[in-house]
């Protein structure tokens, strides 16, 4: 009788015991493939923005004007004068709103009704002599547009005699915009020498305008100013002043704000960091 008899009721024939326990020969291992890397999303301006229509206050013509989307850009960090960096995207560029009729353009914070004088005076000194963007369809904005536009909001700004600090919130983007696209192409690998320096030579002169600007502000107007409260300003002023060597305006300015009670903590502690700056470049000045 053999080991296995009985099988072939059960349909099973050929099974050989005489090599019962020869090891068997060794297979190649089956080579997993590779995990599968999950590619990286194209980015597409295109869908930070959308179209948001408006009214023009001077001419009463509609207004397609490109919005950012709320949520969608990501923050990663802020400059010490305050300007938010976003992760490939610079939502500073979609803040002004242009009528393409009549030339008129403003920061979207100040959008609101003008008094008759004031658009008057818009029509008379932008409105009658503007051609630039009449008919253009945007579906993104690049950074010379933006400079452009940012431009023509402080000539708007300039002509329907805004606040101060109307003025000096312009020039701080302005600033902060030619910094962003100063960056952007350093980081493109770009020959761009002559048109980085040409960029930071006019984001001096936008800063320096928005810090006069300020200090004129400060002076004459209530709070909150341009969406920031006092201490918020005058953190905002000693950074600048600091960058223009005024180091005792600068140090007074961090005084006055690390002796508020009610100062909130995020300005104490950027603050805090001017502070030493200021006291490194006056020990540096006596050395």
């Amino acid at each position: 009788m053999g080991l296995l008899d009985g099988l072939e009721k059960l349909g099973i024939k050929g099974v050989d015991t005489s090599n019962m326990f020869e090891e068997p020969e060794k297979e190649e291992p089956v080579k997993k493939a590779p995990p599968k890397v999950a590619e990286k999303p194209v980015f597409n301006e295109e869908d930070y923005v959308f179209v948001k229509k408006l009214e023009c206050p001077v001419c009463d013509s509609p207004i397609q004007s490109l919005t950012v989307k709320t949520g969608k850009a990501r923050l990663i960090k802020m400059d010490k004068d305050l300007r938010q960096i976003y992760d490939g995207f610079e939502p500073m560029k979609y803040e002004p709103v242009v009528c393409q009729c009549c030339g008129y353009s403003v920061m979207n914070r100040y959008f609101a009704p003008l008094t008759p004088s004031q658009k008057k005076a818009v029509l008379e000194n932008i409105g009658n002599s503007f051609n630039g963007k009449k008919g253009e369809t945007k579906t993104t904005i690049s950074y010379p547009e933006a400079l452009e536009n940012i431009t023509l909001c402080l000539a708007s700004a300039i002509f329907k005699r805004a606040k101060a600090s109307e003025k000096a919130y312009i020039c701080l983007k302005g600033g902060w915009l030619c910094r962003s696209y100063r960056e952007s192409l350093m980081a493109s690998g770009e020959d761009c020498e002559i048109e980085c320096e040409e960029l930071l030579k006019k984001e001096k002169e936008f800063l320096n305008n928005a810090y006069d600007g300020f200090v004129q502000a400060r002076q004459s107007e209530g709070y909150p100013m341009a969406g920031m409260d006092e201490k918020t300003i005058d953190y905002l002023l000693a950074v600048m002043a600091l960058e223009r060597g005024e180091l005792e305006v600068a140090s007074k300015l961090i005084a006055g704000i690390l002796q508020s009670p009610s100062c909130s903590p995020r300005i104490k502690d950027k603050a805090r960091e001017i502070k030493e700056e200021i006291v490194a470049k006056i020990r540096s000045q006596k050395s």
